[in-house]
């Protein structure tokens, strides 16, 4: 029921623009050029903040645009984990981001601890420690390199950032043409489609300070 109630929304009439609701569960994020995706993450974590939540995002890019803010503006609130290039996540980053997690469990039940991931690799290894932080509660945001890897059955959400040409045809047809591309090139930055079971939304980010 709690989960219903965070997405108790009416879809979307004639494009009406609704804020990007709390999450929960596990949601995939899809287009976007790197700024695009830098924004979301920035936005989330700062909103998970603001709320006194613990977020950890665990980076593959190696992205300052994304570090620094992580590491000046949300301090002890957030933590910024780089990974190598190919985007292995070892088992001593896994543990860390396992304490910073269940902190946010402990100090704070009412939120649950916030995880953005960019760029990971998947193996089966990781996929079975992110079923077990999922089962501890935390909401996993998943930002996927190509929609190939939007598995069905795997993410209860999904967020579309702005694509054009082939991309947006991709991620159009991965969606089961909820969206089409002409809308993915059409959103505005700070925009996404937001899409839970069977309900599509235009929504914007949460605005950052």
């Amino acid at each position: 029921m709690q989960r219903e109630r965070r997405y108790a929304l009416r879809p979307m009439t004639q494009e009406r623009l609704f804020p990007l609701p709390d999450l929960s569960g596990r949601l995939a994020v899809l287009g976007g050029q790197p700024r695009d995706r830098t924004e979301l993450c920035l936005s989330l974590a700062l909103r998970q903040a603001r709320q006194h939540g613990v977020v950890v995002c665990l980076d593959a890019h190696g992205r300052q645009q994304l570090e620094m803010p992580f590491r000046l503006l949300l301090r002890e609130d957030a933590a910024y984990i780089p990974l190598p290039a190919e985007g292995a996540v070892s088992d001593d980053i896994a543990q860390q981001a396992l304490r910073i997690l269940q902190a946010g469990l402990g100090t704070t039940p009412s939120l649950p601890p916030l995880l953005i991931i960019d760029g990971a690799q998947e193996t089966p290894d990781w996929e079975r420690t992110l079923t077990f932080f999922l089962r501890t509660g935390t909401v996993v945001v998943e930002l996927l390199s190509h929609p190939a890897r939007l598995v069905f059955g795997r993410y209860e959400t999904t967020l579309l950032l702005r694509a054009a040409g082939a991309e947006a045809e991709a991620i159009s047809q991965t969606v089961g043409r909820k969206v089409t591309p002409e809308n993915l090139a059409a959103l505005q930055p700070g925009e996404g489609y937001f899409i839970h079971l069977a309900q599509v939304y235009r929504v914007r980010f949460p605005e950052r300070p």
